[in-house]
């Protein structure tokens, strides 16, 4: 009788050590699933960052009183606190992040000067990717809203201004440097220990415009992916363009850059650290028809693609912009090894 109990006890017991067994490796498993999500979640926090934005702009309405730089500033400031918290996440810019240059129209279309800034960017990118975006790959790398492509397409507003929208998009979806396509750089884009990075000038154009000042480039940048600027600055230019229906500013994009250096004490003790370019970058740009001279030309040059170019009539010197033709020639089999793959 006894036995016959214990053995009913221990096929209880074992039932139950079967069944605590079971339920463990459900838990495990849920918990394991549940850690996965997350894992990703956080993996992917830009693109949820991104959703709700997105949402919350969609919410705006347009806009139909005049409207003053001031007007805009004030929105600026309301939405770059938003974002503050990511300077605490932020981690320094990557030696294999992409370099992303733009000639919409496509590369077919670039002119001499560009192709050789192109090519001086490819020569001395180091580790980095060189993509360029243009009109036939840009949906491969950037998810815009639907109204900022059609208030491009309707011509609300230039090329100008959509390629400001397009920069901080990749910066914000990718990461990496946005580097404009009339730059003609000598030297390596190496690493750089900072979570932001931008051209510091000693000497820049203000046009008298008090947010325009020379510590932040907005043609010369590199961010890591969902950064503190980059994140605010893709937030405020879906803003400004679900509210307003025409451009209040030609610099809105200094505009927007100088509302964080204004507001957020975190990114202008990282804009204080880096070090002054230790030439001036427009000093080429205006001797391109000059005699070549090694000593006019900066690390970092902004050029422009409107140059005019006179022939040299005395053929024993070359120009400055003849050497460039010459000696930057654009590799298209770089390009079509790594950009359409």
């Amino acid at each position: 009788m006894k036995k016959h109990k214990k053995n009913k006890k221990n096929k209880k017991y074992k039932k139950y050590k079967k069944h605590n067994l079971i339920y463990k490796t459900f838990y495990i498993m849920i918990l394991f699933i549940l850690t996965k999500l997350n894992f990703n979640k956080n993996n992917n926090s830009n693109y949820i960052i991104q959703e709700e934005i997105e949402k919350e702009v969609e919410k705006i309405e347009p806009y139909q009183k005049p409207f003053t730089e001031k007007d805009v500033q004030k929105d600026f400031e309301s939405i770059v606190n938003k974002y503050e918290y990511l300077l605490k996440k932020e981690k320094n810019i990557d030696d294999d992040c992409p370099i992303w240059t733009m000639w919409y129209q496509g590369i077919e279309t670039a002119p001499p000067i560009v192709l050789s800034c192109f090519q001086s960017l490819i020569e001395n990118r180091g580790k980095h990717p060189v993509i360029i975006i243009t009109k036939d790959n840009i949906d491969k790398y950037v998810k815009l809203p639907y109204y900022i492509m059609e208030k491009f397409n309707n011509g609300t507003f230039n090329l100008v201004h959509f390629s400001d929208i397009v920069r901080f998009t990749l910066l914000f979806q990718h990461g990496g440097y946005w580097i404009d396509s009339t730059y003609f750089v000598t030297t390596p884009i190496s690493k750089v220990d900072t979570p932001f990075y931008t051209l510091k000038l000693n000497y820049c154009w203000t046009y008298n415009i008090p947010f325009i000042n020379c510590l932040f480039s907005g043609n010369y940048m590199a961010a890591t992916k969902n950064s503190f600027l980059a994140t605010y600055s893709y937030y405020a230019f879906l803003f400004y363009w679900k509210k307003y229906n025409s451009l209040i500013s030609y610099f809105l994009i200094d505009l927007i850059i100088y509302v964080a250096y204004d507001k957020i004490l975190g990114f202008k003790n990282i804009i204080s650290k880096i070090p002054f370019v230790p030439c001036n970058i427009f000093t080429l740009q205006g001797k391109l028809n000059s005699e070549y001279k090694k000593s006019d030309i900066c690390l970092y040059n902004k050029l422009t693609r409107r140059f005019i170019f006179h022939k040299n009539k005395d053929s024993n010197t070359t120009t400055h912009y003849e050497y460039l033709i010459e000696h930057y020639k654009f590799d298209y089999n770089y390009i079509n090894k790594n950009l359409f793959k």
